[in-house]
Formats: C-alpha cells, structure tokens, sequence
C-alpha cells in the first residue's frame, strides 16, 4: 500500500508542523497510522476544541433515547438547578439546537479565568441578539451542552458514552478535564488518542453505525456534518470554513472536521468511506491549520478516489432559497442596543434595488443594495479627522456594496471603503 501518511508526515516537517501522530481509518478500521519521535499509538492528548465535537456525539445519543429534544430549551432544563426568574427573555428561546450550531444568544465569551462558576455564568450575561439568527464561536454554549449530558444523566460525556466507546475501541482510559464548577471541561479537555478522535469522526461519517448497529440516530448524525450555518462572512475569509453542522466545521468537496487547538484535527471524507485524524502541537505556527488541511487535501483525495459518487454528491453545498425583497421592504425593524450605534433600520424597493436606511445619534443614512451583485455607493456618513489632502478635512468615502443572502433570513452586506 502506498504510505499516504508517510508522505504527509515528511510535508509537515518540511513546513515546520510539528505532528505527533496520524491515523487513517476506512471501513471502521485503521489501515494505517505513523507517529513521530515519542509519541506511540497509546500516547493520550489533550484535544482542545475536538472535545465539542465528541460532546455532540453524546447529545446525539441523547436524543437517540428520547431523554432530550433539539427543541428543548436550555434555561428549562436547568430550571431546577437555578432560579431563572430575572434570566433575559432572549435567553429564555435558545434551544439545544441553537447552542449545536454555534447561533446562541452571545457574541462574546461568558465565563473566564476570574470566574469559579462556569455553568451558571451562563444564565447571568446579557444576550447581544436573538438565539438562532447569528452565527458566533461559543466555547460557553459547549461547555454546557456538556452540562445538560451530566445534569440528565448524572455522568460526565466520557462516562455515558463508554458503552459505545467500548464498541468502537475507544481507549477506556480516557477522560475529559473538569472546569472550575466541576463539569466536564467539553469544550476543550478531552484526553484521547489519535485513533479515538479518528474512531469518533468515523461514527459520524458512517452515519452513526458502528459494525452495522446504530449508535446514535443516522438523521441527526448527518445534519451534525452538514453544513446547517454559513461560518464564512466577516473580515477574514478562510477557505476551510465552509458552514457549520452540530459542534462539527464544514470543509471543502463536501468533508467535515473536528477541529481543536494546536492542530487536533479529524477530517471525514464521504463518499470515500476515509477519515484522516492527527494530533500535533502547532502553537509556534501561525498559519498550521491550513498547511494541515492543505497537505491532507493534497495527498488523501487522489490516492482515495470517490466510491459513492450518490453520497459525495449529497454532501455538497446546497443553494438557499432566500427571501424576496418584497418579504422584506416597507417595514422599519427596531434593534437592540448594539456595536453600531443603530437604533432602527429599514428597507424599500427602489429601481433594480433595495434602498437600506438606518437611524444613528438621531440621523438617518440610506444606503443602496442589489443582492447578488456589486455596485458603486457614496457611504452616507461623512469621514471626520484630519485629511492632508483634503481642505475641508471631511469628505464621503466612495464604496463598493455587495449584499448577499447567507441563509433564507439573513442578508450579508460587506461595503469595501475606496479611499480616493
């Protein structure tokens, strides 16, 4: 057999990534694996960030046995734990499904090193917008999907998963940190193998079988890596982030990744029946990620052509159906205290376009879209500050707009400022 990851190992020394080991496993069995200098095949890591991923898993299997609903809502479920009498309203709609897919009600963090009670600081922030709409990184919103196994349960995820841990040759010694609150730590503390990160994506990517029995449900097991929200607006484009499933990344050609810090990654292929899993330790290299996936890419996809051209093909992006301008315009949308200082926006049709004004320090601004395209704008707010090449020392920038509909209700719109 040709040593695919023998090639890998040799291009990430070569590019400076320092992996301690790889593991392929097809078929649900390893068919090959390399490790470098003393790591070994029993050789546990911390994988960061792939815990989240695991924890989905255990959600999943919740579901499986009717003990939890995507639809349940988190403040309910710990109702008998803390007094949510004063718990802001927005909360009071998140979902389980809302905190899978990364759309909480929080653009920032909850918790933090000064903080002894992880768990709890999640009822007492206050929300930046309503849950299911925005899609943000929340390590918070993990760490208590792990919560919700324990409080149903009474087993921390590592625990309850054992029984199908055990089927799959997941090391029985491992384990899961705790954070300050003892719960387990899901969002970035469980100590594992190469080959049980790789043995778990696996699952995933087999639809939640194992050896022809079902672990967890095959529906949910397939929206968890599928791309359910777009992760890729905002100022930094990265070409591996394709959309978001439960606690699992969306990549290219239709894969799925369990991604954590230092370069713990698991990538499934479908329609290849492969999932590539490495552990590294990346921390002086800024730009590891994409040389790990890039070098997966480069060698995994010819040497393990597509099987199931049906399945590869169900895993592509699909197009949304997004809203009509006329589902949107001739109504004025009051917001929530907000980074940009607006207080109300609206929408109306114009010739070819969709005029967007908004209200800020009592002024209003319009600004011209047509989604799907690009256009030429003047930005309504005048530029203030000292311009050597201006007299007035204020002037309009001239921009670029371009809007796009993201999801069926949520309009992207990127101004590029043209300083001429």
């Amino acid at each position: 057999m040709d040593r695919v990851l023998l090639k890998i190992a040799e291009e990430m020394k070569r590019r400076r990534v320092r992996m301690h080991g790889a593991v392929l496993i097809k078929g649900g069995r390893v068919i090959d694996e390399v490790y470098n200098g003393r790591y070994t095949a029993e050789t546990k890591t911390r994988m960061y960030s792939t815990t989240k991923s695991v924890t989905a898993v255990a959600i999943g299997k919740l579901i499986g046995e009717g003990r939890l609903s995507l639809d349940d809502k988190v403040v309910d479920i710990f109702a008998d734990k803390f007094d949510m009498s004063d718990v802001d309203p927005l909360l009071r709609e998140q979902t389980v499904r809302d905190m899978l897919m990364m759309r909480t009600v929080y653009s920032a963090p909850t918790y933090s090193a000064k903080i002894s009670d992880w768990l709890a600081s999640y009822f007492r922030a206050k929300p930046t917008h309503p849950a299911g709409t925005l899609w943000y990184y929340d390590s918070c919103g993990s760490y208590v999907l792990g919560a919700i196994v324990k409080h149903i349960t009474g087993l921390d995820f590592v625990e309850y998963m054992r029984p199908e841990f055990d089927k799959m040759g997941v090391s029985h010694d491992a384990y899961c940190l705790e954070g300050p609150d003892g719960e387990a730590w899901v969002s970035s503390g469980l100590i594992a193998t190469t080959a049980d990160l790789a043995r778990i994506a696996y699952l995933m990517l087999n639809k939640g079988r194992w050896n022809g029995e079902q672990l967890i449900p095959e529906d949910y097991a397939v929206a968890a890596i599928s791309p359910l929200s777009r992760n890729d607006q905002g100022v930094t484009v990265y070409r591996y982030n394709c959309g978001y499933g439960y606690q699992i990344w969306a990549h290219p050609n239709g894969c799925f990744a369990f991604r954590g810090l230092g370069g713990q990654v698991a990538i499934g292929y479908p329609g290849r029946d492969l999932v590539f899993a490495c552990t590294s330790d990346t921390s002086a290299h800024h730009n590891a990620y994409a040389e790990i996936f890039d070098i997966a890419e480069k060698y995994i996809l010819p040497a393990f052509p597509i099987e199931d051209a049906e399945e590869y093909e169900r895993h592509q992006p699909k197009a949304v159906e997004h809203l009509k301008a006329s589902d949107i315009c001739g109504r004025e949308y009051l917001l929530r205290e907000n980074p940009l200082g607006m207080s109300r926006v609206r929408f109306d049709e114009t010739d070819g376009a969709i005029r967007f004004s908004y209200t800020k320090d009592d002024n209003t601004y319009s600004i011209d879209l047509a989604p799907g395209r690009e256009i030429g704008i003047v930005f309504p707010e005048r530029y203030s500050g000292f311009r050597v090449f201006d007299e007035a020392q204020h002037m309009n920038y001239e921009c670029s707009v371009e809007a796009e509909w993201l999801e069926p209700r949520k309009l992207f719109v990127r101004i590029w400022a043209e300083d001429v």
